[in-house]
């Protein structure tokens, strides 16, 4: 087997070292930020992994480029980690921080098979190359939930803050959406230094009118759906929302529960004075009542006295205790009171945070437990399907759940024609988080067709049409209540519709590859005098 020479490996290393300083700029860049956020900036990210694994003189060079341009860039992006960790968890802030990194690290080691995985198959055949390239991304997002418990940064999670790049998301979810959008990419690109000048052409035509499809799609779907600000007939739903912006370090105490509870009562007559109609959706953020619901009879009797006294249906988040075949668990809960301040339904948490709400296994030990102390008290719900109240069939989301494609699927598959997703990010503080979280949920909204209601504690609350386009919002950190409306609709998308055949599509697309590769995987994979771009 020949090697390559030192001269060659350490003549291609700056080149190498420039690429990850690219992909990690470009991953801070594309995703919002405290400086500048330029969302089509993202798609340099993969392009130059990719880069490095067909241009690396090994596979370790390819790995470890590849992992430090992650780990810069997802540094950036998410410093913020170590907030919630450090509020939620109670972790000091040497651990936190420790944690945060640890996370960091992971995702970027993660990511950094990419490039690896490109090093691996460089000898192939350039139109090869592209294909694996969108696929082995698509792979890594997809698999990033399972597998990381923490997939916060798809490529469509940044292209989002421009709408009009994601419209396919409603066709092929946001995992389509990034394959194709790099399929492009890479089509335009990568034939540009491997492939003969007629090939290159071809190549380079199949890439650019993949990229005018992408765009055209974007534009006539926002064409064809006027943006509504405030929209009127049937099938809307006047909704008011409240902000408490209640300390996180106080809301907690038994002491402040009744105070907490009358600063909701007291934003929430405000704001419905001010309306024509009291015939709204009140929403209170996720664990307005910081309580236990059920067993605190005078406070619980306070939230059922606001409902019936304002004559409106009210949504709010608690603490739930016990629930059939969990007596004695404690749940993350969504609780919905009719007018007449009855439960009608409820909606415990399914998929919860890793640290605040759970202890990952990897931490679940004896000596940990002084340390960890506070942590991980809640326990996984069963979803029981929406929450009705006349025409609306609310599919709820609590917080972290709105980034998971098929939490959404599954609310509209048991009829929600409305998404509420109730949070509380006064954890992050004003960083970029917030918008982070806000357009990451945004992707549910054009994925599903569905009009997203988005209440928080302290910021960003916001309604979300169909399109993802965030249609109204509300201030950071200012306690008040504002007043808007949204669509309630029912037709599923074409996602929606075809979920599982896609992903078995995607399956055997992947299977495929695989075996086209191993069936020429005898061709060298040392290719000395490939040039740089």
């Amino acid at each position: 087997m020949r090697t390559i020479p030192p001269t060659q490996a350490s003549r291609k290393r700056p080149f190498l070292f420039w690429m990850a300083a690219i992909a990690s700029l470009a991953l801070w860049l594309g995703f919002p930020n405290d400086l500048y956020s330029l969302p089509p900036l993202i798609l340099a990210w993969p392009l130059a992994l990719t880069i490095i694994g067909l241009f690396a003189t090994s596979a370790r060079q390819a790995f470890c480029f590849s992992l430090l341009g992650n780990t810069l860039g997802m540094t950036l992006v998410l410093y913020w980690l170590a907030l919630p960790i450090h509020s939620v968890g109670g972790l000091p802030w040497f651990f936190a921080a420790l944690c945060a990194f640890a996370v960091i690290f992971c995702l970027a080691a993660f990511f950094a098979l990419h490039g690896l995985l490109l090093f691996l198959i460089r000898a192939f055949p350039t139109s090869f190359c592209i294909l694996a390239a969108a696929l082995s991304w698509t792979v890594l997002e997809l698999a990033s939930a399972p597998l990381t418990g923490f997939p916060w940064l798809p490529i469509a999670g940044a292209l989002v803050q421009w709408p009009e790049l994601v419209q396919s998301a409603a066709y092929v979810s946001q995992y389509g959406t990034g394959f194709f959008w790099l399929l492009a990419l890479f089509g335009l690109i990568l034939p540009l230094s491997r492939s003969s000048q007629s090939k290159r052409w071809l190549l380079c035509s199949a890439g650019a009118l993949l990229l005018i499809l992408h765009l055209g799609i974007g534009w006539l779907a926002l064409a064809r759906s006027p943006l509504e600000h405030l929209p009127e007939g049937p099938m809307t739903l006047g909704v008011l929302f409240v902000e408490g912006n209640v300390d996180q370090n106080q809301k907690w105490r038994p002491s402040t529960q009744r105070a907490t509870v009358e600063h909701y009562r007291r934003l929430t007559a405000q704001g419905l004075s001010r309306l024509n109609d009291p015939a709204v959706l009140v929403i209170w953020p996720e664990t307005a009542m910081p309580f236990f619901f059920e067993r605190n009879g005078p406070q619980q009797e306070l939230v059922r006295q606001t409902a019936r006294e304002q004559q409106c249906p009210l949504l709010f988040g608690t603490v739930g205790y016990g629930s059939q075949g969990k007596p004695r668990a404690i749940f993350n809960r969504a609780i919905l009171l009719d007018d007449l301040g009855t439960t009608v339904g409820q909606y415990d948490k399914e998929h919860l945070v890793p640290f605040g709400e759970y202890i990952p296994a990897f931490l679940d030990f004896e000596f940990l437990k002084p340390l960890l102390q506070g942590v991980g008290i809640y326990d996984e719900g069963v979803n029981a399907g929406p929450l009705n109240h006349g025409e609306m069939a609310a599919g709820l989301l609590i917080c972290y759940e709105g980034i998971f494609p098929w939490l959404a699927q599954n609310r509209v598959s048991q009829g929600a024609n409305l998404l509420i997703d109730i949070s509380n990010d006064g954890w992050f503080r004003q960083t970029p988080a917030l918008w982070q979280h806000l357009y990451l949920t945004c992707l549910r909204a054009i994925e599903q067709k569905r009009w997203i209601l988005r209440g928080t504690n302290t910021g960003i609350s916001a309604v979300i049409d169909e399109n993802g386009r965030i249609v109204d919002s509300g201030p950071l950190e200012q306690a008040g209540s504002w007043s808007t409306r949204a669509r309630l609709l029912s037709e599923p998308s074409f996602l929606h519709r075809t979920w599982f055949w896609q992903l078995g599509l995607f399956g055997a697309l992947c299977l495929s590859l695989l075996l086209l590769a191993l069936a020429f995987g005898k061709k060298s994979r040392h290719v000395e005098n490939l040039p740089l771009l």
